[in-house]
């Protein structure tokens, strides 16, 4: 391991941070916030003497391409995400929007990881400063292309190691091009559809600052919103439905895109067809919307459900309109692990919000910005669990796991049915220790499942109208981990965490 590179490596990543910070800086002075803009500038200052710091201390070893692989890749990705966690949750420190510093790191980590979970209270939410809040949600829009991935764009030292590390779901083509090219390429892809969607929210009357840090929340399947209420402060369909169309978007393969760039649409819609994986993502999500859609309408207030006043909060379903609206809402920002609300899911009949729930655990699909386990290694489960059966039947024939037309090796099956293990074992344990704390198993396990898989609220009293402030720190601590961990997949982390990966 190149120690030296990597804490060389690591300068630039801080340095290209810290320069991100002039931006709510320059968001404050606009708005006359002075005090805001201040601690921005400062936390800027900070981070960057830092960064350039390693640089000028390691600049030696970064000359030396030849010394960065693999290794150093993923140290530097998985370091990224925990220095600069610690480091982003400088401006809510310096602004006094957060006292405690597991506070800001927790909402830090949130944002970079772009769970959307929160220790704000729906009213700390309304009343943030437009500095705090831009800074916010541009976590989640730098994190959801992912900050090593911008610092591939402007610096190519070790770039495949750090491609490869950081995206592992994304498309093999990068094998056939230069990495930097190819992370151009989803660069422009993501900075075009943040400026389409916001230019959509323009036209359906959401304001300017309002439609900057929904665009943030959306693109990169994050969720922070400016208003404690969500999406439900607008109380608009059609805002409704370009977020929901963009979320959507956003839960497919980015590598489909880039097809799309590079050879055109007849291209692109031919390997969409062909994936197996995005013709189920689009089955879930519809047939997810149909079945809440009608388990609502049969439990509206009027059509044979409790009467309203009997269920304090709870909207009139009565309308199958309004039904298919939040349902179609809420599927898409949990299916995708957005995290978006446009109605209060954990006031729905439990069958609902277990749906909703086993929507998050699936998640998108791979080398999109959305979380979860993702769809493809579901179907792969699923499919080697048949095959499994079918030996059992007849042990003697010959039995494979096919996508897409293709068998797929022994090795890869068991890769995929072991990371399913791994997070069994993670959420189990997670469960586990939060119940040490008094919480319920509703709370505990979807507090687990909320930051494990990068969706943001859970159900009870981590659901979507609560938060994660009432949570003692070392579980706070514990829950940012678990974001880290779900944004970089489990087998990234576990490798940080055998002995052998950092010897000489």
């Amino acid at each position: 391991m190149n120690f030296r590179a990597v804490w060389g490596l690591l300068g630039k990543v801080l340095l290209l941070l810290g320069a991100m910070m002039i931006l709510p800086a320059v968001v404050g002075l606009g708005y006359g916030e002075k005090h805001e803009a201040l601690g921005c500038l400062a936390a800027c200052a900070v981070v960057v003497l830092a960064g350039w710091g390693l640089m000028h201390h390691f600049r030696v070893a970064l000359e030396d391409k030849q010394t960065i692989h693999r290794r150093e890749g993923l140290a530097v990705v998985g370091l990224s995400w925990l220095i600069g966690g610690v480091a982003a949750a400088l401006p809510f420190l310096f602004t006094g929007t957060l006292v405690s510093p597991v506070d800001a790191c927790f909402e830090a980590i949130s944002g970079l990881t772009t769970t959307g979970s929160t220790v704000m209270t729906p009213e700390q939410i309304d009343g943030l400063s437009h500095a705090v809040a831009f800074w916010r949600s541009f976590c989640h829009w730098l994190g959801g292309f992912g900050i090593v991935m911008v610092f591939v764009v402007f610096f190519p030292t070790g770039g495949r190691s750090l491609f490869r590390s950081e995206i592992p779901g994304v498309a093999r083509e990068a094998s056939h091009r230069r990495v930097q090219d190819s992370a151009r390429i989803l660069l422009k892809l993501y900075v075009f559809l943040t400026i389409i969607e916001f230019l959509l929210l323009q036209f359906a009357g959401m304001g300017a600052f309002d439609g900057v840090i929904h665009a943030f929340g959306t693109i990169p399947t994050g969720g922070f919103s400016n208003h404690g209420s969500s999406v439900m402060a607008f109380q608009s369909a059609s805002i409704e439905v370009v977020l929901t169309l963009f979320m959507f978007i956003c839960g497919f393969n980015f590598g489909l895109y880039e097809t799309l760039m590079t050879a055109g649409p007849g291209a692109f819609i031919r390997k969409l067809w062909a994936s197996s994986e995005a013709r189920a993502y689009i089955g879930i999500m519809v047939g997810a919307t149909l079945f809440l859609s009608m388990i609502l309408w049969f439990d509206g207030g009027t059509n044979g459900g409790p009467p309203l006043d009997a269920r304090p909060g709870w909207q009139d379903y009565s309308s199958l309109t309004t039904c298919v609206r939040d349902s179609s809402f809420l599927v898409v920002s949990l299916g995708t692990s957005t995290g978006f609300g446009s109605a209060n899911f954990d006031l729905w009949p439990q069958i609902a919000r277990i749906v909703l729930m086993m929507l998050a655990v699936v998640g998108a699909c791979a080398g999109s910005t959305g979380g979860g386990i993702k769809v493809v290694r579901c179907m792969i489960v699923v499919k080697a669990a048949i095959v499994g059966v079918r030996r059992f039947i007849r042990p003697r024939a010959v039995h494979t796991v096919h996508m897409d037309g293709q068998a797929l090796e022994d090795g890869v099956v068991a890769t995929i049915t072991a990371y399913f293990c791994l997070w069994t074992v993670v959420f189990l344990s997670g469960t586990l220790f939060l119940s040490i704390y008094g919480l319920d198993l509703t709370s505990a396990g979807t507090a687990v499942l909320a930051t494990l898989n990068n969706i943001g609220p859970g159900l009870a009293a981590v659901g979507p109208w609560e938060n994660f402030s009432a949570l003692p720190d070392l579980p706070k601590v514990v829950l940012a981990l678990f974001m880290i961990v779900g944004r970089l997949e489990f087998y990234a982390v576990a490798a940080l965490c055998v002995p052998s990966f950092w010897r000489q």
